[in-house]
């Protein structure tokens, strides 16, 4: 394992789905197409996305006029929560599991109940909270272990993260680490 990835493997509070793909399918089509609602987070995260890239005009604005800033950062404010809120809905009636799973830059882990073999694909569907970010994508099984409790441990590893999903990811598990840390330095003081 090399130091990067045991570097940013954490555990992730996600909203979380799966489905078992053909080899075909990872070379043909997008992984969206697995997931009913998937225009909509893929809808939110390009609104994330913008809201990055215009970061630095909103910096200037704040500098020039703070309370256009302020109106501006509102709107913005406004329009996640009520993506939040429809994701929120959609999930919670088509998405199998809201927990917790073990992801890294290369992949992440999770438990099941059923068996999926090594080398099998699947589809990704991962919404990241309280922020609601999510990335769909397609990943190749590498582990397949039974656990004590009679669950498999499933390791994937991800196919093909565009630019946006590799960055969005490393940023979510460097914030889970931020919380992380504080919540560990908070205890021991």
């Amino acid at each position: 394992m090399s130091e990067k990835r045991q570097f940013f493997r954490i555990q992730q509070d996600v909203i979380f789905n799966f489905c078992a793909v053909s080899n075909d399918d990872v070379v043909h089509s997008r992984a969206e197409q697995h997931f009913e609602h998937s225009d909509t987070l893929c809808l939110f995260s390009e609104f994330q996305q913008i809201n990055g890239q215009q970061a630095h005009l909103m910096e200037l604005i704040k500098g020039e006029n703070p309370l256009i800033a302020d109106y501006l950062g509102g709107l913005n404010r406004k329009m996640d929560l009520v993506c939040q809120q429809v994701l929120s809905d959609q999930s919670s009636v088509h998405d199998i599991d809201s927990g917790r799973i073990d992801i890294s830059q290369g992949g992440l882990a999770f438990s099941s109940d059923d068996s999926i073999g090594v080398e099998n694909w699947l589809a990704l569907k991962l919404i990241f909270l309280p922020s609601y970010t999510g990335v769909i994508t397609y990943g190749q099984v590498t582990r397949n272990a039974l656990q004590e409790d009679g669950t498999y441990l499933i390791g994937v590893r991800f196919h093909n993260l565009d630019d946006e999903q590799s960055k969005l990811i490393a940023i979510q598990v460097f914030k889970t680490q931020i919380i992380e840390r504080q919540q560990t330095y908070a205890f021991q003081h």
